[in-house]
């Protein structure tokens, strides 16, 4: 009896003290980097390693085509991360909806090798990336929805969620990008383009535009529609699209189109398209300035593990600061990120670095302005090595 009750307790005591073990080892995880490069890893970057702590980076090692089945579909509904497409493209065989489909997930896409020449996602079925909750943010990349004969295909759909796109090209034989709900937010110079009909359609999401480029493709009634929405005649007006401070360009025109009024007035088609009319291109621009730069004083190592960067402090038209660590200068190995939200900061100190090793550290100021961040150029690098 005493042999059992010593082991009870044996056990008892292990799991507690691996709990806190655990608690700590899944608050402290650092991010990674893992090489993807067959179908069945970029089908399963969901559960891998996401769900807590840092954003985990998944990089993208060869050209790849998911299956010709909506199961081919990579689906992400937890975690935080990033995908970089890193110069290779991803795609989807004929009849898959799409490649990518954001349902909860904080995800972050980019190419860090992008060309204008390859697509980094291409779909030959209704969109090759789509959000329908959750937030996705888009740097750059080069975005496609091709035509499979049977799907009216767009590089980019938002059916919810919070979509971002911070750059990028989005090319759709039909559509560009569309938004039928949530929101969207195109902030830093992204261009859509269409080979028929719209190169941005709306037809129920909350769309804000910073700096954009649209170009249209030339319907079959002869048309050329940069932007679209379905609305009732005379009742939409496409300036609330415009972040205070943007623009459309001159030789922006709006009207109203009916794509089948030339061949039936059945009632189905009594509401109609607000379009951008004979526009092949629209180009928003804005006045909103990039926030002043700042640099660094000095960088110390007060302890183990530890880094305190200190900054000239800047308010006028800031909001605050991004801090970046890494340990080479390409900031693509053990790279951190710290948001400073106060502008009023001059220093902050970051924990849980790498043991006795050379960090490459920058600074940049932001500006918040409508739902925007507005970012200053990186300050030049200071190094320093860990206790």
């Amino acid at each position: 009896m005493k042999k059992n009750t010593k082991r009870i307790l044996s056990v008892v005591l292990s799991l507690m003290m691996m709990l806190p073990i655990l608690t700590v080892g899944a608050m402290s995880v650092q991010a990674k980097t893992f090489v993807i490069s067959t179908p069945e890893q970029f089908k399963n970057i969901n559960w891998k390693n996401a769900g807590y702590g840092p954003g985990h980076t998944y990089k993208i090692g060869n050209d790849f085509t998911l299956g010709d089945n909506d199961e081919a579909t990579c689906r992400l509904t937890k975690g935080n991360f990033t995908i970089d497409f890193n110069g290779h493209t991803v795609q989807n065989a004929n009849n898959a909806l799409t490649v990518i489909h954001v349902s909860g997930a904080n995800v972050v896409l980019k190419d860090s090798k992008a060309s204008d020449s390859k697509f980094s996602v291409r779909s030959y079925g209704a969109g090759a990336v789509q959000i329908t909750s959750g937030t996705l943010t888009i740097l750059n990349g080069n975005y496609g929805g091709l035509s499979d004969g049977t799907n009216n295909p767009s590089a980019l759909h938002v059916g919810g969620g919070t979509c971002n796109v911070n750059g990028g090209f989005f090319y759709g034989e039909t559509i560009g990008a569309s938004c039928a709900g949530g929101t969207m937010r195109i902030n830093n110079g992204a261009t859509f383009r269409t080979a028929y009909m719209f190169a941005l359609e709306n037809f129920g999401g909350n769309i804000r535009i910073s700096r954009a480029n649209f170009i249209s493709g030339t319907t079959t009634y002869g048309g050329q529609f940069a932007i679209g929405a379905y609305a009732p005649q005379s009742t939409y007006n496409f300036n609330t699209w415009l972040v205070s401070g943007s623009a459309f360009s001159p030789s922006f025109q709006t009207g109203y189109w009916n794509g089948q009024s030339q061949l039936s007035a059945t009632p189905f088609y009594a509401s109609m398209y607000a379009v951008a009319y004979n526009t092949p291109t629209l180009k928003v621009t804005s006045n909103v300035k990039a926030p002043a730069p700042t640099a660094l004083n000095k960088l110390t190592a007060p302890k183990k593990k530890q880094l305190k960067a200190t900054w000239k402090k800047k308010t006028g038209g800031v909001s605050g600061y991004e801090l970046q660590l890494a340990t080479n200068k390409g900031f693509t190995k053990n790279k951190k990120t710290v948001v400073i939200s106060k502008n009023t900061a001059k220093s902050k100190t970051v924990k849980g670095l790498k043991a006795k090793k050379k960090y490459y550290v920058r600074i940049r100021t932001y500006r918040n302005f409508n739902g925007t961040k507005y970012y200053s150029k990186w300050s030049k690098l200071k190094t320093k090595k860990t206790k």
